[in-house]
């Protein structure tokens, strides 16, 4: 499996010039995700490579939609530990909305929380709205099995009450197809 990350100024086809040239390398793509901050493309894969191609291979049949489309490209191998990671039983997953005045270190604040109870942040998205007056954080959380709930609410609670931001935490659905 390789990793790879591409970024780059946006314009429309990016995602059809990437999954492209995957396609054209018979490389599966496993996981995806993509976004557009302030106007640049980001997106990072994990694909199943077929056996004779290698790494430096692949980065090689990618290298030139630096030209065709402005992207910066990276491949990295993954290990066999990552993969196992990849591939393990899935956790309990939550969902931290997080909103209020827009103000320097409340990702910092609310993450170092998570991390103080070995929650891992697997998803984060950040907007301001409402005139550049308010800030919405929206964490997607995996939480050990034996990570007490409400004592993460009740750090979380603490932290917001400092901060001056509302918070709900709930349990994230399985996404059903």
């Amino acid at each position: 499996m390789i990793l790879i990350t591409a970024t780059g100024h946006d314009r429309p086809g990016m995602v059809a010039a990437i999954s492209q040239k995957l396609l054209e390398a018979n490389c599966n793509i496993e996981d995806a995700t993509m976004t557009r901050l302030s106007g640049e493309f980001a997106m990072i894969l994990v694909v199943a490579n077929p056996p004779a191609l290698s790494t430096p291979a692949l980065q090689e049949q990618l290298a030139d939609l630096r030209q065709s489309h402005g992207l910066r490209l990276s491949c990295n191998d993954l290990d066999d530990s990552q993969q196992a990671n990849v591939l393990g039983d899935a956790p309990t997953r939550y969902v931290l909305s997080a909103y209020g005045p827009d103000r320097t270190g409340l990702v910092a604040r609310l993450a170092g929380v998570l991390a103080s109870q070995s929650a891992n942040i697997t998803d984060l998205q950040t907007r301001i709205n409402s005139g550049h007056s308010l800030y919405v954080m929206i964490f997607e959380l995996e939480l050990p099995p034996t990570l007490d709930v409400e004592n993460l609410r009740s750090a979380l609670s603490n932290a917001a009450r400092e901060l001056n931001v509302e918070l709900t935490l709930r349990a994230l659905e399985e996404d059903t197809l």
